[in-house]
């Protein structure tokens, strides 16, 4: 099903960013002397993890999309289903008061 232009959702590397505090304060409570390079460096490591796995995921899905694509018969499309439901009709609310 196609996704709603409209739709819109928080983009991978902030979603990632969100494990950041807790992250921190593990970090603090591991290492408090090197708290503050290693909480950059995991807010680093956060971001990028964000920003990456989304791109691998989408190339594998490519790739797996291509492949499967090969197995199917060229030019015919894919099974659908058409349902005929009954047209109900609502009566207008009375209103009290």
């Amino acid at each position: 099903m196609a996704r709603d232009a409209r739709e819109w959702s928080v983009p991978a590397p902030i979603r990632a960013l969100m494990w950041w505090p807790a992250t921190a304060f593990v970090l603090v409570m591991i290492a408090p002397e090197a708290a503050v390079t290693a909480i950059a460096a995991a807010g680093a490591a956060l971001v990028a993890l964000g920003a990456l796995v989304p791109a691998l995921s989408r190339r594998l899905r490519r790739t797996a999309s291509v492949g499967s694509a090969t197995v199917s018969a060229p030019g015919l499309d894919p099974p659908t289903v058409e349902i005929d439901l009954p047209t109900v009709e609502i009566s207008p609310a009375r209103r009290v008061a």
